[in-house]
């Protein structure tokens, strides 16, 4: 077999891997949400909520626990020594606007002793600066005083809106601010760890080392609560 044939297999085996990959991923979907609502009816000790979009769901991790939420949940239970009931509303796609009707809602449906957002990402997208304050400004009151917000993530993928996730984390942080709620650095933690290793097959969606990433975000925050 000549080189340059050696050469396209290779190609091609790597393009096959990337399709099967992006299938999976697409599959997640569904299947990750199913995961969260059966470890849901587990019961715990103490109670941690999370509020969010694809992100919270763990989309792009080997396995869902693999998520932010998954990493907290076991950092929580070796920190407290309790077992950690975890419930994930996150939504998959979900917009700010999503959490307020959608999410929110479901909150007084549990005590929580913990309780964690990321939301804005697909806002982001189409930045509209002043309906994202309209709608943090709705959101943040409606948040349970223990609450720990993030910032948008780095969006160092395949998207670039820098100037965007800037302008929203001003956002973020005053409305959380204004409300003593107290704020997870997400976009630090992620623009110094920028590597084209921390995504998915998408490169989008973070993967397991992108995760933990997110999870340190938070635990930074959550460790002193």
């Amino acid at each position: 077999m000549s080189k340059l044939a050696i050469i396209g297999f290779l190609f091609a085996v790597l393009v096959l891997a990337e399709i099967i990959s992006l299938l999976q991923l697409r599959s997640s979907l569904t299947s990750n949400a199913t995961y969260w609502k059966q470890r849901s009816a587990v019961m715990g000790e103490i109670t941690y909520v999370a509020l969010g979009d694809s992100a919270a769901q763990g989309i792009g991790a080997s396995k869902p626990a693999n998520g932010y939420v998954g990493i907290i949940a076991e950092r929580l239970e070796r920190k407290t020594g309790k077992t950690v009931r975890v419930v994930n509303l996150g939504v998959s796609g979900a917009k700010v606007q999503d959490v307020i009707d959608k999410q929110i809602p479901q909150l007084k449906n549990y005590k929580p002793d913990y309780v964690t957002i990321e939301a804005g990402a697909n806002d982001v997208v189409n930045f509209n600066a002043a309906k994202f304050k309209a709608s943090y400004d709705q959101l943040v009151p409606l948040l349970p005083a223990n609450t720990v917000v993030a910032t948008m993530p780095n969006f160092g993928g395949r998207i670039s809106r820098d100037n965007a996730v800037k302008a929203a984390n001003n956002i973020v942080r005053e409305t959380a601010a204004s409300r003593g709620l107290l704020v997870a650095d997400l976009y630090t933690v992620t623009k110094s760890h920028e590597s084209p290793f921390n995504y998915a097959a998408d490169f989008f969606h973070p993967n397991n080392r992108g995760y933990k990433n997110w999870a340190d975000a938070f635990w930074t925050v959550l460790n002193k609560l």
